[in-house]
Formats: C-alpha cells, sequence, structure tokens
C-alpha cells in the first residue's frame, strides 16, 4: 500500500541514486530495460486475462449446452485456470469429466470433454496468438521453450511466468546482440 502511494516519490529517488551511484549512461539503460521488461509483463498479463475471459465465457456457454451442474462456475474456474499453461487444459478436463460423472449421466462427462478438446484447440491456435502472441512478439517455439525451461527450473511460478520471461529474455539477447554487432562493424 505504501509503495503504491509513494510511488512516483520512490521511482524518483531511484533514479537519483542510480544516477549518483551508476553514472547517466547505466542508469539510462537500467531505465529501458525496465519499462521494456514493464511493457511486455503488462502486455501478457492484459493479454492472457482477456484469453481467460474468453475462455470462461466458453467453457461456460459449453458446459450449459451439455447440461452441466453448475456450468458457469465451472466454466470460470476452467477459464481463469487457462491462464497457467498445461495445468489450464488439463483443470478444465478434469473438472468436466468429473462433474459429468458427478451429474448422473455418464454421456454428458463424454460430452464434456471432447467440447473441451475442441475449445482447446480453438483457444491455442487462434485465441492465444491473437490475445497474447502480438503483445509478446516471441515465437511459438521459443515460447515452448521458455515453458520448458522455467517451469523446470521454477516449478508453478516458472510456468505461469514463462511466457513474459521468454520475452524479456529475448529481448536482453537482441540488445545485447545489436550492440556487439555494431562493435565488430
Amino acid at each position: 500500500f505504501y509503495f503504491l502511494m509513494e510511488k512516483k516519490d520512490i521511482l524518483q529517488r531511484c533514479y537519483k541514486i542510480s544516477l549518483v551511484c551508476l553514472g547517466e549512461r547505466i542508469t539510462k539503460g537500467i531505465r529501458t530495460a525496465v519499462l521494456e521488461g514493464y511493457s511486455i509483463f503488462s502486455g501478457y498479463l492484459n493479454g492472457q486475462l482477456l484469453d481467460a475471459a474468453i475462455m470462461s465465457v466458453l467453457f461456460s456457454a459449453a458446459f450449459l449446452i451439455v447440461g452441466l451442474p453448475y456450468a458457469v462456475l465451472l466454466g470460470l474456474i476452467s477459464g481463469f485456470s487457462n491462464l497457467i499453461p498445461y495445468f489450464g487444459a488439463v483443470m478444465a478436463f478434469v473438472l468436466s469429466i468429473f462433474a459429468g460423472l458427478l451429474s448422473g449421466t455418464p454421456m454428458k462427462a463424454v460430452y464434456a470433454s471432447i467440447l473441451i478438446l475442441l475449445l482447446q484447440q480453438i483457444d491455442s491456435l487462434f485465441i492465444v496468438p491473437r490475445a497474447v502472441g502480438r503483445r509478446v512478439e516471441l515465437h511459438p517455439a521459443a515460447v515452448l521453450l521458455s515453458l520448458s525451461i522455467f517451469g523446470r527450473l521454477f516449478g508453478f511460478w516458472g510456468l505461469f511466468f514463462a511466457v513474459p520471461l521468454g520475452a524479456v529474455c529475448k529481448s536482453v539477447f537482441g540488445w545485447f546482440y545489436e550492440r556487439r554487432k555494431q562493435d565488430f562493424l
């Protein structure tokens, strides 16, 4: 709370301390990196939240069509669990089958699982590239590599932040590459 109230003052003090301790050139580099990281993370989170909202609506509608009990609640949980790569898809699938089996009609579980698989494909092929991909400018292969590396290193939180961390790494590498390339030319 106090950090948010004093945000401008704190940032100004950090800037002045950085100027005194590190010099103008390094301070400008740090400021540029922080602003780029902020832009990447906020774009990623906005895109993920948009994707989660869209998927919540689609899952809720699918569960209502199938006739699952608590369809809207299950849709919301499934949609927002989509914020976590891999885990969200499994969560939605398990919840739909579990709710279908508990409803007393096992065929509802089959129909719900088919709809979940279909909606997950639509999400990964159409919604995520438009909602998230454009904001972080990261190639799909780099996304998979980021998920693998950061998920292995940091577990749950690594999976959650893998895409923006991968985009930050790409940005830092691009900056470093361009700087080194100028030294050789």
